[in-house]
């Protein structure tokens, strides 16, 4: 399990731009990795992680992002996955790919097949770490903190 969490972080800091510390350090590592495993059928998360774990050494950062956004597959699951990691939600797949690569074997019970996955993961997006705010209504800002820009990050 170890290994499929370290090998899921190194696939989700290439897909995101973030590194493995700050990816971790929101919490939502083991969330997110269930809730893609539940999302997907048999497999296929494996499948994934495998076709990031073959990407060459030494592969240029926007090739190997490239290679893993634009495969018919696997392509729409890591494309998800980023924005799963940026807003805390699972988008769905098209009924077009369920219809190629199969249905979750979960389907139907009680999985988060599109949607914001949990209140968690919509505060720990890392859309408001790029943005340098926080999700609304969930942090106290302080009196008067609506009325200074916000913080500029380099």
């Amino acid at each position: 399990m170890q290994q499929t969490i370290e090998s899921f972080l190194g696939l989700s800091t290439l897909l995101t731009g973030f590194s493995s510390v700050v990816l971790a350090g929101t919490g939502m590592t083991g969330e997110y990795l269930r809730a893609l495993a539940m999302a997907l059928p048999a497999g296929a998360l494996e499948e994934l992680l495998a076709d990031y774990a073959e990407l060459p050494v030494g592969t240029e950062r926007d090739d190997a992002v490239e290679t893993l956004l634009h495969g018919p597959k696997l392509g729409p699951v890591a494309q998800n996955l980023i924005l799963l990691w940026y807003t805390g939600a699972w988008n769905g797949l098209p009924a077009s790919w369920h219809a190629a690569y199969g249905d979750a074997p979960t389907d139907g019970e009680g999985v988060v097949s599109k949607g914001v996955v949990s209140a968690e993961t919509y505060q720990a997006g890392l859309q408001w770490i790029a943005a340098g705010a926080h999700a609304p209504g969930s942090a106290q800002q302080g009196f008067g903190a609506w009325s200074l820009p916000p913080e500029r990050r380099v």
